[in-house]
């Protein structure tokens, strides 16, 4: 896979050139995430992490007991495109949530559109390759209603 739009951002080095990297370290090896977040004043937790917990925020993921996030094993490389997906998304949501109430945090901004056009180029390649997602989608002027030619997402 190609996340050349990704290359500028540090934390996403550990992937490149690294295939198995997914299993191990997460999809886009997003772990490194956290070094870069530790000295500015957001305290969060990379994408994939943050997805598995429920939270960006470290300040505000309560764990349960000893309870563990599972971690995600992917079978194929449709399905390692919709966790990126899904993470980089969540993590574009959960920011824009806490920009509701700091509109004027600079540093949560500039991390948050690039969450979202991470976002935006993942959903572009998945649907290239895949299909449409949802209705929004740009495949859907060209062909209509081609979702329910694919399998749904409970069937992957």
């Amino acid at each position: 896979m190609n996340y050349s739009m990704f290359d500028e951002i540090d934390y996403f080095t550990n992937f490149k050139g690294n295939e198995n990297s997914v299993l191990n370290n997460g999809p886009l090896g997003l772990d490194n995430y956290n070094e870069a977040t530790n000295s500015n004043k957001l305290s969060l937790y990379g994408p994939y992490e943050g997805y598995l917990k429920g939270n960006l925020f470290k300040n505000l993921y309560n764990q349960y007991k000893n309870y563990q996030p599972y971690k995600i094993k992917v079978n194929s490389e449709e399905e390692e495109m919709m966790l990126n997906l899904s993470q980089i998304s969540f993590a574009a949501h959960d920011l824009s949530l806490y920009l509701d109430n700091f509109p004027n945090d600079k540093e949560a901004l500039n991390l948050f559109n690039k969450y979202r056009k991470m976002a935006d180029e993942l959903i572009k390649n998945y649907e290239r390759k895949y299909g449409p997602i949802d209705i929004s989608s740009d495949d859907m002027k060209n062909i209509p209603f081609a979702w329910e030619n694919d399998k749904w997402p409970w069937e992957v």
